[in-house]
Order: C-alpha cells, then sequence, then structure tokens
C-alpha cells in the first residue's frame, strides 16, 4: 500500500522538490518519500583526470562529514570516483573496493553509514553530477526499494541537479539552445505522440526522430523525453498549445 501510494505521489514529490528552498531541503524531501537514511549530490570539476567536487550537500551525520574532509576520503572513496566516469546509474554492490579504499569503507561504516547505496551520474553540457543515496536497510528490503523507484529517481535526480545549478548560477546559466526540429519533436510528444506518430507527422524517418529526442534530452540534462519535454515547457522553449515552426530542415 505505501509503495502505491508514494507511486501515485510521484508528481507531488516532484513538485515538492523543485519548490523546495534549498538543495539541501530539497534531497530531506526525497528521503522522507522514499524512506532514504542519507543523500548527497556532488557537481564535479575534472581537470587532467583529478577529480574536484567544490560544491557539495550531503544529509550525512557533521561527525561523518568532518571526518571524510579531515581524511581526505575524496580521494579514495571508490563510490565518488568511480561515479564521476559512469553514465547509467549503479548499486554500489557493483563497485569493486581497492585495497586503498578499505579503512574508508570501515570507518564510514562505524559513523553510521549504510552498507546499501545507489547512485545516479548526471551529464549536464560539459558539467558532471552524481546523485548518491545510502540505506541501512537490509539488502533485499533495499533491492525491492530499488527496483520499484529507480526509474522515478533517475527523474527527480535531475530536478536536483537543476536545483543545484540554479544555487550556484542562478539566472546565468544560459538556457539550452534547440534546434526547430528538436522543438517540434518535443512539441508533438509533449501533446501525447508516440515516436512512429511524431515521425508521420513531420515526415521523417523513426530513427531520425529518436535522434531529435535524444539530442534534445541530453541539451536540456535530461533524464528522460517526458522530463525533455516537460523542462522545455517550463522554459518556454515550446508551447504545446500555439503552432510549430517548421524549418524544412
Amino acid at each position: 500500500m505505501e509503495k502505491l501510494r508514494i507511486r501515485d505521489g510521484f508528481q507531488v514529490v516532484a513538485l515538492e522538490i523543485q519548490n523546495a528552498r534549498s538543495v539541501e531541503d530539497a534531497l530531506r524531501v526525497f528521503e522522507v518519500s522514499y524512506g532514504i537514511d542519507f543523500s548527497t549530490y556532488h557537481l564535479a570539476l575534472t581537470v587532467a583526470d583529478v577529480v574536484d567536487t567544490p560544491y557539495v550537500r550531503t544529509t550525512y551525520r557533521d561527525a561523518w562529514v568532518a571526518r571524510y574532509l579531515l581524511q581526505g576520503y575524496v580521494k579514495v572513496d571508490p563510490i565518488v570516483r568511480e561515479g564521476l566516469v559512469r553514465q547509467l546509474p549503479f548499486d554500489w554492490r557493483e563497485v569493486e573496493i581497492p585495497q586503498a579504499a578499505h579503512e574508508f569503507i570501515l570507518d564510514a561504516h562505524e559513523h553510521g553509514v549504510g552498507a546499501n547505496g545507489y547512485s545516479i551520474p548526471i551529464v549536464d553540457k560539459k558539467r558532471r553530477a552524481l546523485f548518491s543515496l545510502n540505506s541501512r536497510k537490509p539488502a533485499g528490503e533495499w533491492n525491492n526499494l530499488v527496483e520499484t523507484f529507480r526509474h522515478e529517481w533517475l527523474d527527480l535526480a535531475f530536478l536536483i541537479h537543476r536545483k543545484a545549478v540554479f544555487e550556484l548560477h542562478g539566472e546565468h546559466d544560459p538556457i539550452p539552445q534547440l534546434g526547430p526540429r528538436e522543438k517540434e519533436c518535443l512539441h508533438w510528444s509533449a501533446l501525447g505522440k508516440t515516436y512512429d506518430e511524431i515521425a508521420e507527422i513531420l515526415g521523417l524517418s523513426l530513427h531520425t526522430t529518436h535522434r531529435y529526442l535524444t539530442s534534445a534530452r541530453h541539451k536540456l540534462g535530461a533524464a528522460s523525453t517526458t522530463s525533455a519535454t516537460a523542462l522545455a515547457i517550463q522554459l518556454r522553449l515550446i508551447n504545446p498549445y500555439g503552432n510549430t515552426q517548421d524549418s524544412g530542415s
């Protein structure tokens, strides 16, 4: 019953995250909604193979955050290092723990960090970010939670990312520029058309339609076509109730 309630309330959770006053508040909303113990958002810079995470928001306990910083654990944290080069979400159990990180893992557990986790890499323009969840639930219960909600978490991770970018750049972060065909494809997607229907309406091949929608999604830093469509409407890049412009391209 609880899972059904959360799923039915996904739009409510998304709205609460969008309206949260800060990224940290958004993380708290996420945790309460899904029963997560801790969450962390990293916005990273990678220069000459050196990973720097100048912007971090986390809900880990202050004692562990202080310990993490004092010991310089970011240099050996296998989840951060792996997450900032991966493209797809991953369960922490997929990550091979190097010998140099064993002490870090033991120290984390002693400070209350759970054994289970799930991370979502985010690629937006030339930026890389990582949204990570940590849980002290039993493995079986955690597996069920991830399997049930991982698709929702992907969309919500991008909402939190956008909030972080706004905290850093405000209105100065430029709005992505979409081509005419990308806008047209998103326009018809907003009206509920399938890929096949969009291709027929615009006189494009299905492959080309996929390519335009994928390109638009990547430019907008969205996790899915649905998210990209919603963001394009929010940014006023498309108007689903107005006329589209056919560029003939």
